[in-house]
């Protein structure tokens, strides 16, 4: 199934999401057109940095419990097997990153270590792509499309951007895009930097200066659309969060930055449901004023507390979902321990992912087959 957007709605394949004709007959009508959601951005994670070894005692910080080593092809595969469950639990969709998130257990890393001391992403200084990354992006894809499951793919992220040199980040976003159009990808939700607030981007990728290289992604496909004759779609935008989850300053959004988007993508961290509220608010405001109309509003990330103790696990306001719905605006969620390397579970678990499964599925009822498997079935 290919997702579209219709006005500030998700349909698939012609039809609103979370209806009959799309997987859900027992959903709640409020979710009809939306997308729940979840942050899993490091489902492709590796650190090229040798060792790994961030605490001074020689042990490799990504090691799994049972084999003392790092393994990144177990991390994708344990993903891949996931993701699933998470459908039939109502979330259809999911933020993978190409430059992955914080990967400790606590944000900010530990006392004295720095994201930007590994090495974990699938750009090059160059902007050329690392195969292996993009190989387990293929497979997470590629199963995200049996699923009729809808991925929203980050390209940058604040704290390993500048392994990339400033010169080349047209060529990264080229590549990136291009690879995603020629491995057959449709429909997706590109986050081309994550909270692009952060003073850490290079001015580019900044909310006042970033809507030249969204604008390129879409070039990019036009051009290969009218090179091949195919008829592709990607829906860009930016992710927001930190300070620019209040409305005040989410009115002074760039006018440049909301006619380059087809939705935003705020985050809804340590904010209160009345502030979820007027963010929504403000955020429609905002678009009608400049373009018009609405835009569709998808909290890709949410977390109530983010500064965790090692091994304590944090996810989002439960009540943040119910102002989204209300709302007719997508929630999401961010579970500390579907970010945290090496994931020990990236379905069942701790409390606070149970009980976020729990919610959608009790909102999203039970989920139908996708239809590559009805598909196969009707063919047997």
């Amino acid at each position: 199934m290919k997702v579209t957007i219709v006005g500030d709605s998700f349909h698939l394949d012609g039809n609103p999401t979370y209806t009959r004709l799309t997987g859900f007959p027992e959903a709640d009508p409020r979710l009809a057109g939306l997308i729940l959601n979840h942050r899993v951005v490091n489902g492709i994670f590796d650190d090229l940095t040798p060792g790994h070894a961030y605490y001074g005692d020689g042990v490799d910080a990504w090691a799994y419990p049972d084999t003392g080593t790092w393994n990144a092809k177990r991390n994708t595969d344990s993903f891949v097997q996931a993701m699933r469950a998470w459908r039939d639990h109502g979330v259809i969709a999911f933020t993978i990153g190409l430059q992955g998130g914080n990967p400790f257990w606590t944000s900010p890393p530990p006392e004295g270590v720095r994201i930007e001391a590994m090495d974990s992403g699938a750009f090059a200084p160059d902007g050329s792509l690392r195969p292996a990354f993009m190989a387990r992006l293929k497979h997470i894809l590629d199963r995200a499309r049996e699923l009729d499951m809808v991925p929203i793919v980050n390209y940058f992220y604040q704290h390993q951007v500048r392994r990339i040199r400033e010169d080349a980040l047209p060529t990264a976003v080229d590549n990136a895009t291009n690879w995603l159009l020629e491995n057959g990808y449709d429909g997706l939700i590109i986050d081309l930097a994550n909270e692009c607030h952060h003073h850490a981007y290079y001015p580019a990728l900044r909310v006042d200066g970033i809507h030249t290289l969204l604008y390129r992604v879409r070039d990019d496909v036009d051009l290969y659309n009218a090179r091949t004759g195919k008829e592709r779609r990607f829906y860009v935008s930016a992710s927001f969060g930190g300070w620019e989850s209040t409305a005040v300053q989410l009115a002074r959004l760039p006018e440049s930055f909301v006619r380059a988007v087809d939705l935003f993508l705020p985050h809804g961290n340590q904010r209160t449901t009345e502030e979820v509220r007027q963010a929504i608010a403000t955020l429609r405001e905002r678009a009608s004023a400049i373009r018009g109309h609405t835009l569709p509003i998808v909290y890709n990330e949410d977390i109530a507390d983010p500064q965790t103790p090692s091994g304590v696990d944090s996810a989002g306001d439960l009540a943040h979902l119910e102002a989204c719905l209300e709302a007719h605006v997508s929630g999401g969620n961010l579970i500390r321990s579907h970010q945290a390397v090496p994931c020990q579970a990236w379905f069942g678990g701790s409390e606070v992912q149970n009980a976020w499964f729990a919610a959608t599925h009790a909102l999203a009822g039970q989920a139908r087959p996708p239809s590559s498997v009805r598909t196969l079935y009707h063919r047997i």
